[in-house]
């Protein structure tokens, strides 16, 4: 099970502190690998974080996951749609369209430890579904629409809970 938390960016750095610390029974370094990914520091705890504007998403997890949250706007995306597929494309009938087919992809490269746009040209979200180089994935996507934003999680199983912290 994913846990799911949401909170300002201003509480980043103890927030997420605290998660793992009630999570993991008590407090571990954040290392990064040399792609930037975070990890924790002798704990089989995954963790991935998002942030879009004031709002920031931690996702938690005994398993690998990547999270991707975007606040949603009507912002002009049409270069970033660009990359997207004529199939994905016709998908996209309003802002949250768009951005569940943007978190879909950062989140699974979130998940893979990559970085956005290295790999953005390379997968597809079609249907519901991950393709990576025109090839279907394991790994599954589930959206989360709190706080006025789309929130991917990326994960073989995506199961999650929103929590709170005490």
């Amino acid at each position: 099970m994913i846990s799911l938390y949401f909170f300002r960016t201003n509480e980043r750095e103890d927030f997420v502190r605290r998660a793992i610390a009630a999570h993991a029974g008590k407090e571990h370094k954040i290392l990064r690998t040399h792609s930037g990914k975070p990890y924790i520091e002798g704990n089989p705890l995954f963790l991935s974080i998002s942030h879009s504007g004031t709002l920031c998403t931690l996702a938690l997890s005994p398993l690998k996951t990547g999270v991707d949250t975007e606040l949603v706007c009507h912002k002009n995306y049409n270069a970033v749609l660009s990359s997207f597929s004529e199939e994905e494309k016709k998908e996209i009938k309003c802002p949250r369209d768009f951005f569940m087919h943007w978190t879909a992809r950062e989140a699974y490269v979130k998940y893979l430890g990559g970085k956005i746009w290295n790999d953005v040209k390379k997968i597809s979200f079609l249907g519901g579904a991950l393709y990576y180089c025109g090839k279907p994935v394991p790994e599954k996507i589930d959206f989360c629409f709190e706080n006025g934003a789309v929130t991917a999680l990326c994960a073989l199983n995506t199961d999650f809970e929103i929590k709170t912290l005490q």
